[in-house]
């Protein structure tokens, strides 16, 4: 019987970026969904009004930063998808003469970090990390389970 040569494992990336991206895509949805809440909120409770913008933007940036997928260092992959969230937000406020306060900005920035860094080292310490399942069922190749690779489209 002819054995099939399994290629070595390709070293896990220090960022996941599909994984990143995805995430930093449902984090600006949150924002851009908080920050057109705003004026609802405040004209109903305008005491939560000033904290429902920081609730927004920490929720957002946990969520952005909870899939750490393959990454092999997940503070610096969590990190990324929250600042990449922010930054995916920020075009769309700097035209507001409110929103060009700088340390503010700083200060989201430094937020969007800490809170991603964290969420995603939890996230990793609990078993988070995993590599992610593919579909279909191992085969086994010279006595060794072999997942089946991505499947390609057209020929």
């Amino acid at each position: 019987m002819k054995e099939s040569r399994v290629p070595a494992p390709r070293p896990r990336p220090r960022i996941d970026v599909p994984v990143a991206v995805r995430g930093a895509s449902t984090g600006f949805s949150i924002l851009i969904i908080g920050g057109l809440m705003s004026p609802i909120i405040a004209a109903f409770s305008p005491p939560l009004a000033g904290t429902w913008l920081t609730a927004v933007a920490i929720s957002a940036f946990m969520i952005s930063a909870r899939h750490v997928g393959l990454a092999s260092v997940p503070v610096l992959h969590g990190a990324f998808a929250a600042v990449a969230s922010y930054v995916l937000v920020l075009p769309l406020l700097l035209p507001f003469e409110g929103a060009r306060n700088l340390p503010q900005i700083l200060f989201t920035f430094a937020t969007a970090i800490s809170v991603g860094a964290c969420t995603s080292w939890i996230q990793a310490r609990r078993g988070g990390s995993a590599e992610p399942a593919e579909s279909g069922p191992s085969r086994v190749v010279a006595d060794e389970a072999v997942r089946p690779g991505p499947r390609r489209r057209g020929r």
